[in-house]
């Protein structure tokens, strides 16, 4: 279970052996809620099938979709240790199981100086992505959003020609917005020239300079 995972890489096999001795496997189901925030979240949880939804739920019953958990990504790795509750509800997007890691399990890995490293620069990137998405919510339209989101897929790519990673319907939860709404704004920058789709999933970036115009206009 843990081969399929990079942060456990540096993990012998009787290393793994013992993480997984002290392990348990959960199953859910489609929109079945995993954590709620009165929730003490005290594991690390690895994604073992299926995929998780992170999201705030409005005191209006409206949910505003923080980010996805693919199969063999983790999620808790802060929280397992700071003795607190979840910031966030955790949905199961569909049929999922999930590996929940108890801190015995991870206090032991952690004699394992290169895992220890591993997990702290785990804990580090997704500090980073976080402060990007908190970003992101703060931009006041859809058009700011997506200009922001494809020039930082230029940056992480190192390119102006890039697949996109996520569905318009995925980028909609993201944004806080519609599917409609997005599909629309790609069609605008498409029609002004400034991005270009030879299909559906890939785009190639004409001007970033107008990209950032829109961005901080």
């Amino acid at each position: 279970m843990l081969d399929t995972v990079d942060l456990f890489n540096d993990l012998s096999s009787d290393e793994k052996s013992e993480v997984l001795s002290a392990s348990r496997t959960v199953r859910f189901q489609p929109d079945q809620v995993i954590y709620t925030p009165d929730d003490l979240c005290d594991s690390l949880c690895i994604v073992l099938k299926g995929r998780l939804r992170i999201a705030k739920v409005l005191p209006s019953g409206r949910e505003q979709t923080i980010n996805y958990i693919e199969k063999n990504q983790i999620f808790g790795e802060a929280l397992a240790f700071a003795g607190r509750k979840c910031a966030s509800h955790v949905f199961a997007e569909e049929d999922s199981e999930i590996l929940s890691i108890p801190k015995r399990a991870l206090l032991y890995a952690f004699k394992n100086k290169r895992f220890l490293f591993s997990y702290l620069k785990s804990i580090s990137e997704k500090t980073l992505n976080l402060s990007y998405i908190i970003e992101l919510l703060s931009l006041s339209t859809v058009k700011k959003k997506l200009a922001s989101y494809l020039l930082e897929l230029s940056l992480e790519k190192g390119s102006n020609s890039f697949e996109l990673p996520h569905t318009k319907k995925t980028l909609a939860n993201l944004f806080g917005s519609t599917r409609e709404a997005v599909s629309r704004n790609f069609s605008e920058l498409r029609k002004d020239g400034i991005i270009f789709m030879p299909d559906r999933n890939s785009v190639e970036i004409k001007s970033s300079k107008q990209l950032e115009k829109i961005l901080f206009d």
